[in-house]
């Protein structure tokens, strides 16, 4: 079961390598972030975003309220429901649902509480409401989809977060055994037995041979 996950985790690994935001863009934001004032873990401004590219800086120097990164129930909530929303039928409770996020040995590991508070921040600027896993189905797929329409380095941060639950959910990553009822893969198996791998009467679907040794009659 170790060494299945650990070769499931390094083909993913080499996959999904170019596709989250490992390298950010090189930027100079110093003159910008001079002008921001901060109190506490709270960002002052609250146009942020205005500044081409801020997001990256944010990700970087984690310029954000520091409980979307430090409550792990927050998080916890979040992240279940963004699957959920690009996975509809993932089970809510599925212990693996959203582990890759936080695995150090993918990339996108230190990102994953910047990708809450850019959730609820969506989720309020488009609906009023900060909490995105209690929106509906619908609300939250437009908060996904607004995102996506984001600059490029949010572009990355959500294409590399969609991929990942893809990936992890249905590939079954951390559960090879179980693999994934909802698109009906039943996973690792020792083998198949022979009346499910060949057809009882396969000699019927055959033509008659013209000859017994491959030569012309």
């Amino acid at each position: 079961m170790r060494d299945s996950t650990s070769r499931n985790r390094q083909h993913t690994a080499r996959y999904v390598a170019d596709r989250v935001p490992v390298c950010l863009p090189r930027v100079s934001f110093w003159s910008q972030l001079r002008q921001l004032r901060k109190t506490g873990d709270r960002v002052e401004r609250p146009s942020i975003n205005i500044f081409s590219g801020f997001s990256a800086i944010q990700m970087l120097l984690r310029i954000y309220p520091k409980r979307f990164r430090e409550d792990g129930s927050l998080s916890d909530r979040v992240l279940r429901a963004f699957v959920t929303t690009l996975i509809p039928g993932a089970p809510l409770d599925d212990p693996n649902l959203i582990r890759m996020y936080l695995d150090s040995y993918y990339p996108f590991c230190p990102y994953p509480g910047f990708l809450v508070y850019d959730l609820a921040r969506r989720s309020r600027k488009l609906h009023g409401v900060e909490q995105f896993e209690k929106l509906s189905q619908r609300q939250r797929t437009a908060v996904v989809q607004d995102a996506l329409g984001g600059d490029e380095t949010i572009n990355r941060l959500y294409k590399g977060a969609i991929l990942m639950a893809q990936v992890s959910f249905y590939g079954g990553i951390y559960d090879p055994e179980k693999g994934c009822p909802l698109i009906e893969f039943p996973g690792r198996n020792n083998g198949y037995s022979p009346g499910e791998m060949f057809y009882p009467d396969a000699e019927g679907y055959l033509a008659v041979e013209l000859t017994g040794d491959g030569n012309p009659p």
